[in-house]
């Protein structure tokens, strides 16, 4: 791969990373320190045991909301290094989603493989610099978070009835981050085109 390409594959893998600890941050439930817990020693640790739980979670919660977005970056940096297309029935095959879910799926990694695809294309020396040179308004990069956002949220919809645990708050955990990324998304785009 060239600079430019390695560069930019870097850059927006760091924007998702610090994106995914963004959404991470919202979804995962923070232990709250009472004072009383400070005046009994028993209940000061145990607040500590459940804050190592939640940082815990965060990590774990990031780790795997990256899986499919590194995945399909590394297969659109590949691909333009290659001056081809990404694979996406690859990409498709790689996920361990259940059948009744890949069409979803599938729609959600062309979402991905064209919005990573234009920030490939463009030179920049930040994150903020590929997005405006990739959609030049605000609008056009709306519409693509848009559309990543509600292939993603299908994804996620469709899913919710294979996961294994009590459905209704796994349905609560998938709007949580819907609503967490749509809110994350829209004050981004507006502080990266302002």
């Amino acid at each position: 791969m060239d600079a430019d390409l390695d560069m930019n594959q870097d850059l927006i893998l760091a924007h998702e990373r610090q994106f995914a600890g963004q959404v991470a941050g919202k979804v995962v439930d923070r232990p709250v320190l009472a004072m009383w817990m400070i005046l009994i020693p028993i209940f000061f640790v145990f607040y500590f045991f459940q804050l190592k739980r939640y940082k815990n979670g965060l990590k774990e919660f990031s780790k795997n909301y990256l899986i499919t977005r590194e995945r399909t970056l590394e297969a659109v940096c590949t691909a333009r290094s290659s001056h081809a297309d990404a694979d996406i029935d690859e990409l498709v095959a790689l996920s361990d989603s259940p059948a009744e879910a890949k069409g979803e799926y599938r729609l959600w990694i062309e979402a991905l493989v064209d919005h990573f695809g234009a920030l490939i294309r463009v030179s920049g020396s930040s994150y903020e610099e590929l997005v405006r040179a990739a959609y030049r308004k605000e609008s056009n990069y709306q519409l693509a978070l848009n559309r990543l956002t509600l292939t993603e949220n299908d994804f996620n919809r469709a899913l919710t009835a294979y996961l294994p645990g009590d459905q209704l708050s796994i349905s609560q955990v998938v709007e949580a981050m819907g609503k967490s990324v749509k809110e994350i998304r829209r004050s981004q785009a507006a502080e990266i085109f302002s």
